[in-house]
């Protein structure tokens, strides 16, 4: 008789694999119950063991194209380059949702270059205004640092984000020139990115 009693002390233990704590789940009621359970495709209390899942990750926010992808889009980044109150005001005026026109940011940039010699700061306090608004990465030191290292790749990057949520970014086109869907939403819907292996 007592021989039997550590070989039930071993199956009432707990087991693991591979690091999960596998417990016994509660002995079946009747056999209609577990009968029922089992017709309906739901897991009852007939199944042997509850293995514990972990949560899935929430993903991280992230700009829809890289900081060094400025050759997707020539024509933006010859602007840029030369011009960038330009691609900075059609930035500013789409993330103010049209309280100002393009023309005066970019005139609010030169000032502020020809005083200071740092246009690259108000065009970072917009860049950050934009990673509140869309959930992007946000820190604002890396956001800072992005335009007073790279400044022209950090508008295009901008520039190409409101592409990627329905902006029409043509210039001349302005807040006033978007669609009423874009006006309404400010571009906050955007459709969600499908990973690689589900498209196959």
């Amino acid at each position: 008789m007592n021989s039997s009693l550590p070989n039930e002390d071993k199956d009432k233990a707990p087991q693991t694999t591979n690091g999960t704590q596998i417990v016994p789940a509660a002995a079946p009621s009747s056999d209609s119950d577990s009968d029922s359970d089992s017709s309906k495709g739901v897991a009852g209390p007939s199944s042997q063991y509850v293995v514990g899942v972990p949560p899935q990750q929430a993903m991280a926010p992230t700009w829809s194209t890289g900081l060094f992808e400025c050759f997707d889009d020539i024509p933006t980044f010859i602007i840029t380059t030369f011009a960038p109150c330009v691609t900075f005001g059609q930035i500013a005026e789409m993330v103010d949702r049209g309280q100002n026109s393009c023309g005066l940011y970019a005139f609010l940039y030169v000032v502020i270059l020809y005083f200071t010699g740092c246009g690259c700061l108000l065009s970072a306090y917009y860049r950050i205004k934009m990673s509140h608004l869309y959930k992007l990465p946000d820190d604002p030191i890396i956001n800072i640092l992005v335009h007073l290292i790279c400044e022209p790749c950090a508008l295009c990057q901008e520039h190409r984000e409101l592409q990627a949520r329905g902006f029409n970014m043509k210039l001349g086109a302005g807040w006033r020139n978007q669609s009423p869907e874009i006006q309404q939403s400010g571009g906050l819907m955007v459709p969600p990115k499908i990973p690689e292996e589900m498209t196959r």
